[in-house]
């Protein structure tokens, strides 16, 4: 088995890291996650706009209730 110091591992990852990074940023797919929370009045924006998407459903029959488990939702 091979020992290695410290030092000589810390230069080993970063001569390699922006390469690894460079990989890891282009094989990314989709949505880029978020860095960042939300603050309280985005959470509160964003609540209100689900709560009338759901109540819209509801009045154009889009969502049914069947029982209190069971729904029917049709998708776009």
């Amino acid at each position: 088995m091979r020992c290695w110091k410290s030092s000589e591992l810390d230069k080993k990852i970063n001569d390699k890291r922006q390469e690894a990074d460079r990989f890891l940023f282009k094989s990314r797919e989709g949505k880029i996650m978020r860095r960042r929370p939300r603050d309280k009045e985005e959470q509160n924006v964003l609540d209100l706009l689900c709560k009338k998407k759901w109540e819209d459903d509801l009045a154009r029959g889009k969502m049914k209730i069947i029982s209190r488990r069971k729904w029917y939702y049709e998708f776009d």
